[in-house]
Formats: C-alpha cells, sequence, structure tokens
C-alpha cells in the first residue's frame, strides 16, 4: 500500500463497513491505523460481496478495487443493482 496513493478498506460479512468515510492519503499514521482496524476484525456470517464493492465505488476517488475473501457470495442482498459500465 505505501505506494499508492489514496486508500480505503471495506470489511464485508453480513454487514459491510468502511474504515474511513472515503478513501484517504497513504500515510505512516493512516497506514499503521488501517492494520490495527485489520487486526479487530472477525470474521462470521455470510459473504455480502455485492454491498461491499459498491460501497467501494461509492466513493467517486475510488480507482481499483483488491478484493478479498474468505468464501463465496452467498449474502442476498436487497440492494437493486444498477449496473452500466458507459
Amino acid at each position: 500500500m505505501r505506494h499508492k496513493q489514496k486508500m480505503n478498506l471495506v470489511s464485508f460479512n453480513s454487514s459491510v463497513t468502511a474504515w474511513q468515510p472515503h478513501v484517504v492519503d497513504v500515510t505512516e499514521s493512516n497506514l499503521r491505523n488501517a492494520w490495527n482496524w485489520v487486526k479487530a476484525l472477525t470474521c462470521y456470517g455470510t459473504t455480502n460481496t455485492l454491498d461491499a464493492l459498491q460501497l467501494a465505488f461509492k466513493d467517486t476517488l475510488t480507482k481499483a478495487v483488491y478484493l478479498l475473501t474468505d468464501g463465496r457470495p452467498d449474502h442476498v442482498s436487497h440492494t437493486p443493482v444498477d449496473f452500466n459500465p458507459f
């Protein structure tokens, strides 16, 4: 992550939670805080991949997403999918 300009993290299971409301600058302090946030995560519930990706792409500064998961998507989302690549 040190070679990136901005970052954010999204945890997803039965619910979806962003580490920060928007992407933040990659600094030593932010990396340390993000690592502490990651170490406190626990696995439980379903794998809510769709809502996690939608939350990540809501931030207009998002340029890329790295998806790390422990399983297949198995969460039934009630969020309508509006995908328009153009």
